[in-house]
């Protein structure tokens, strides 16, 4: 599957987050080209500000890849943040795929590569369908006009791309 219809993915679940109350971050777990897990950001859902898109993903496709991998690609409508480009780190991630950058919290350019031998930099890839992804942050703006504690942050990520 190309980067593109990924990405389309991401964007649709995305939209299925917004319809629930969520924020429209959502990500998609490959491998080999087929999607094996998907998920959306579930912080108001489940009140946990760790409930994050790619996290959701990562539990979505357990099991169905191999503990060794090294070759499962992470796409996302949001640069993952630092806490998710560490688990993909971790997850055996070889390319991660997102729609909008986040300037504010983004992982791409705030984590090192790891020393260890073992560890794999992945290749990293933005902007694809920016334009389709930061019309549905502002929908959601439109949406929620009132308090909302994710407000100031997408207020933010707005302002900063």
């Amino acid at each position: 599957m190309s980067p593109d219809l990924l990405m389309r993915e991401c964007l649709n679940l995305a939209r299925t987050a917004m319809r629930l109350g969520e924020v429209p971050i959502a990500a998609v777990i490959a491998h080999h080209g087929q999607i094996i897990g998907w998920g959306w950001n579930e912080l108001n859902a489940k009140r946990d500000r760790t409930m994050h898109a790619e996290f959701a993903a990562f539990r979505d496709a357990a099991g169905r890849y191999p503990l060794d991998t090294q070759s499962l690609t992470l796409v996302s409508t949001l640069e993952p943040c630092v806490m998710c480009f560490g688990a993909a780190l971790l997850a055996g991630v070889s390319e991660i795929i997102y729609a909008l950058p986040a300037p504010a919290d983004g992982g791409a350019r705030r984590v090192s590569k790891p020393s260890s031998p073992e560890a794999k930099w992945p290749a990293i890839t933005g902007n694809i369908l920016a334009d389709e992804a930061r019309e549905l942050f502002e929908q959601w703006l439109r949406d929620h006009p009132g308090e909302d504690h994710q407000k100031e942050f997408v207020t933010q990520l707005l302002a900063s791309i």
